[in-house]
């Protein structure tokens, strides 16, 4: 028995090992915090590294885009590639995560000194070096609650070299962790580095990883033969009995590695027992589902979560993770803003003027998105973009200049069309906006090919009617002359058709070889020989805020000729009936029996059609706000087809 104790307790002390809550804890942190003690936890545990590294590798993962000029950006990031600087700010973010870091700006001259941005020369920046807190050690720190430097230091010392060397804090770059609580057992330097957030996950790691290691141990244990031998106590007693003890058990041993089987003794038949061996088999059920739960108390402490900090898809049924995404990217941004940013933005000015851009002012910058968007989603955000423009433009609230300017800023900016910067570059910048040029009453002639050709595929469908842009501007001009007072007058009230092109191409489909252009395509709301005040017409109450009115698709449609020559798309269209009506009960007047709303389409009936054939447009018709003019009576001379 003695024998037996003494096997016991040699062969539980050699599994003593596997025990994660009996050995010393090498990575433990006891009492005051430590430098070498948190690197050596780090360095031993990949879940602490991971906890560590992971905010610090999303903050830089997609870095930043600069706002300026190409050339500028270009010099940026040429400085940026120069200076290492997307690896460096990586390497301070790991430190602050541990315990606090800083990047110091070498430039020229004595370190002890203050460095002004202004000083900075192109390529002054020697090199930028990351260090340690724990490197750096704080002097004559302020302490005067009415400085506005409370709580920093006058300067720097960082030892090197068996040299102490002074650096003035306007060096020193410092990524800090959240402020600690004040008091009398926190010196100012641990203050002013703030708190660790390796500190704060140490614990919580160390059960995920204990756990870990326990269930590691089973492992060795997942099946365990067990055996038993008649009258074994007797038998070891002797050194006879204790050699064929070992020669037996060797035996074992060897059936179930050679044969896959164990031989025993099944006794003699008589009541005489033999050789009983069981074996026994590791149940795992459970054991993932609780592993799983120290390491989702590592995720909540960390702020990381799991699916990220394990590097794992989501589970559950109709489980896509975008929700965890989501929440994961607003932390990595809101860390970005509120920790990266103000420490970029105390280096930017050295790092810009390095760089050798001539205007610091007006360079800006954002960090990049998280995500990269797919194809799909650039086209549907592209789409979505481009029918907000195309809205905006028909309120006609943004001047044409100021909105093409807008338009083509926004294409380059978001790199929609590549090369359009370019492409643009090359036309003349009277012509590149589409604005109107001052009418100097020079002759148009006058214009190069290259002008005039240039001009005309650039203006607008409303700068293309007849006439120009010049005409289109005086006919604003009277039209916000007569509108000035309210004299009663023979009144025309109309609304453009928006979608013109869809009638057009329409019209030239079945058949018509010219029609009125896009501009003038519009729906009579009122034509009144009778003087009326305009003012007192109100305003339509089936109209939009934007003042369009919409006719929707189907509905009583037909193509007819109206007067002499006249092809119309006729349409029902109850809101423009009651609007004529209001306003002809307002004093207005009518010439013909009854209103009909109808869009022009031709005044030139090409030969050969039968109108009565044709199927007529039957898509969605979007009218423009009502537009009030005096009544043209010489209006049919002014047509002009195309």
């Amino acid at each position: 028995m003695a024998w037996i104790t003494d096997s016991l307790r040699s062969a539980i002390g050699a599994v003593s090992t596997l025990n994660p809550f009996g050995r010393a804890q090498a990575t433990g942190i006891p009492g005051a915090f430590s430098h070498q003690l948190a690197v050596a936890a780090y360095m031993s545990s990949g879940m602490l590294r991971k906890v560590i590294a992971i905010p610090a590798e999303d903050r830089v993962r997609e870095w930043r885009d600069w706002q300026a000029d190409s050339d500028a950006i270009g010099k940026l990031e040429d400085e940026e590639r120069r200076l290492g600087l997307i690896a460096k700010v990586k390497a301070a973010e790991i430190l602050r995560g541990i315990g606090g870091g800083a990047i110091i700006v070498i430039t020229a001259g004595d370190h002890a000194t203050p460095l002004a941005a202004e000083t900075v020369r192109a390529d002054g920046i020697i090199a930028l070096n990351v260090v340690s807190r724990w490197q750096l050690t704080g002097r004559d720190w302020i302490s005067d609650l009415a400085h506005p430097e409370y709580g920093k230091p006058t300067m720097f010392q960082i030892s090197g070299n068996g040299r102490q060397q002074a650096i003035h804090p306007s060096r020193v770059i410092c990524f800090r962790g959240d402020p600690l609580p004040a008091g009398h057992t926190v010196s100012m330097e641990d203050a002013f580095w703030g708190d660790s957030r390796l500190l704060r996950v140490f614990h919580e790691v160390q059960r995920s990883d204990h756990a870990q290691d326990w269930f590691a141990a089973l492992v060795k244990k997942a099946k365990l033969l067990r055996v038993g031998i008649p009258d074994l106590s007797n038998m070891v007693s002797t050194d006879g009995g204790q050699t064929r003890l070992n020669s037996r058990i060797a035996l074992i041993a060897e059936g179930e590695s050679t044969l896959n089987a164990v031989v025993y003794d099944a006794g003699d038949g008589s009541d005489k027992s033999g050789e009983k061996i069981n074996d026994y088999q590791i149940t795992w059920a459970g054991i993932p589902a609780m592993m799983d739960a120290f390491d989702q108390r590592v995720a909540a402490v960390a702020d990381i979560p799991f699916t990220r900090l394990m590097g794992r898809s989501p589970a559950g049924m109709n489980a896509t993770g975008e929700h965890d995404t989501a929440n994961w990217h607003k932390a990595v941004a809101s860390g970005q803003r509120l920790e990266t940013r103000p420490c970029l933005e105390q280096l930017d000015p050295f790092l810009i003027r390095s760089a050798g851009v001539s205007e610091p002012a007006k360079v800006t910058w954002r960090f990049a998105p998280l995500d990269v968007p797919s194809e799909k989603e650039e086209a549907d955000t592209f789409k979505t973009t481009m029918e907000a423009v195309e809205k905006l433009q028909n309120t006609g609230s943004i001047p044409e200049v100021a909105f093409n300017k807008a338009v083509q800023n926004l294409m380059s900016e978001r790199e929609y069309m590549p090369g359009l910067d370019g492409a643009l570059s090359e036309i003349p910048k009277a012509l590149r906006f589409g604005g109107m040029p001052e009418d100097d009453g020079g002759d148009p002639s006058a214009l190069t090919q290259q002008q005039q050709e240039g001009g005309d595929q650039l203006l607008s469908p409303t700068s293309r009617a007849p006439g120009g842009r010049r005409a289109f501007a005086r006919a604003a001009n009277d039209a916000a002359s007569w509108m000035a007072d309210a004299t009663p007058r023979p009144l025309y009230v109309q609304r453009k058709l928006l979608n013109a092109d869809d009638l057009i191409a329409w019209a030239k489909a079945n058949g018509f070889d010219t029609t009125l252009p896009a501009t003038d395509m519009h729906v009579t709301v009122l034509y009144s020989r009778a003087a009326v005040d305009p003012m007192k017409m109100g305003r339509s109450w089936a109209e939009d805020e934007q003042g369009h009115l919409t006719v929707r698709p189907g509905g009583p449609r037909v193509i007819e000729q109206l007067g002499e020559n006249a092809v119309v798309l006729r349409f029902a269209a109850p809101d423009l009936e009651y609007r004529h009506r209001e306003m002809r009960e307002a004093g207005g007047s009518h010439d013909w029996p009854e209103y009909a709303p109808h869009v022009t389409i031709s005044y030139a009936l090409p030969e050969g059609v039968n109108l009565d054939a044709i199927v007529p447009f039957n898509g969605e018709l979007r009218f423009g706000p009502e537009i009030f003019e005096a009544l043209d009576l010489d209006w049919k001379s002014k047509i002009e087809e195309r």
